[in-house]
């Protein structure tokens, strides 16, 4: 069994590839992002202190169906009176005097944290987020920035962008594991965050010494299995913010949920294996040699759907 799912799932990674989209929609992506974020370096100028490009892209656990490119920008301590003014200043700016730049901006959206940028490139949309924080100490060494809560029921929230970038940094193990599970979520709508996601396998991988299993179907099982086993219970701290506690982003009949649907996936693939192609199908987009000796079978179809996160 293991042998036939492997040369899967080294499909599976390979026909989501990032790079196999360069000179169309990422490179699109790239231009937009660092158009804006020029802009908000012409606009804010000394104010800022640095602003990181942040998400999935810059984590390198990126698929090419869905992925972000996002900017989290770090002001200097006193740049704002308030971080409401920080918050809005950001989005007016974006709303009317960069829109005015930019024909391809479609959409300009208040989210809980950042400000949502809706493009249309092409007949592509890009969509990407810019996140204004406020530092605490303006000598740039520890990164952690104060956020506007535009939705919720407090002002502010602490967090450390650069310290969840920081904290995935060389797990390449652990990255595959991100991304077999990333595809399962986009193809089969499964309702949990990719910051979630990513925080459960890194802590599989710790705790069990998954690591020096052999194959990517070993570790993928036994990840599964122990989110499987523990996502009802386990508690798991946002890297940038102790207080933060990540996994209760899912209500417990979520959790539950989710439980239910590992189980069902392992007991299926247990008892045919050629359900992998089910749960984790190809890019049909960018099909690989497995393709031609019958890997095409239960693919789903995506070529209409290649794009970014839904927009909200």
């Amino acid at each position: 069994m293991s042998e036939i799912i492997n040369k899967h799932l080294e499909c599976v990674l390979k026909s989501h590839n990032m790079n196999l989209d360069e000179g169309t929609l990422l490179d699109n992506y790239k231009s937009k992002r660092d158009k804006v974020k020029e802009a908000l370096e012409k606009e804010y100028g000394d104010k800022i202190i640095k602003i990181i490009n942040s998400g999935s892209y810059k984590k390198h656990t990126a698929i090419n169906v869905k992925f972000d490119m996002d900017l989290c920008v770090h002001f200097k301590s006193d740049s704002f009176k308030t971080l409401k003014e920080m918050y809005e200043s950001v989005y007016n700016f974006l709303k009317d005097n960069y829109k005015k730049d930019d024909v391809d901006l479609m959409e300009i959206r208040e989210q809980r944290v950042s400000v949502g940028l809706l493009f249309d490139v092409d007949d592509e949309k890009i969509l990407f987020d810019v996140t204004p924080g406020r530092e605490f100490n303006d000598d740039n060494t520890d990164n952690d920035i104060n956020l506007y809560m535009n939705i919720g029921d407090t002002n502010s929230k602490k967090t450390n962008i650069q310290k969840q970038i920081d904290t995935i940094s060389g797990r390449d193990k652990e990255r595959h594991c991100i991304k077999f599970l990333k595809v399962w979520k986009f193809y089969h709508d499964v309702k949990i965050k990719s910051f979630l996601v990513e925080l459960l396998v890194m802590e599989t991988f710790d705790i069990n010494n998954i690591d020096n299993e052999r194959g990517h179907w070993n570790r993928l099982k036994k990840t599964i299995e122990f989110i499987r086993d523990n996502i009802e219970t386990i508690q798991l701290k946002d890297p940038g913010n102790s207080n933060n506690i990540v996994t209760d982003s899912l209500q417990s009949d979520e959790k539950t949920s989710i439980k239910d649907l590992l189980e069902e996936m392992l007991e299926k693939i247990g008892k045919d294996e050629n359900k992998i192609k089910y749960y984790f199908p190809i890019n049909s987009k960018y099909p690989c040699e497995e393709k031609k000796q019958g890997y095409e079978q239960n693919t789903k179809s995506n070529s209409s759907i290649l794009s970014t996160k839904s927009f909200g």
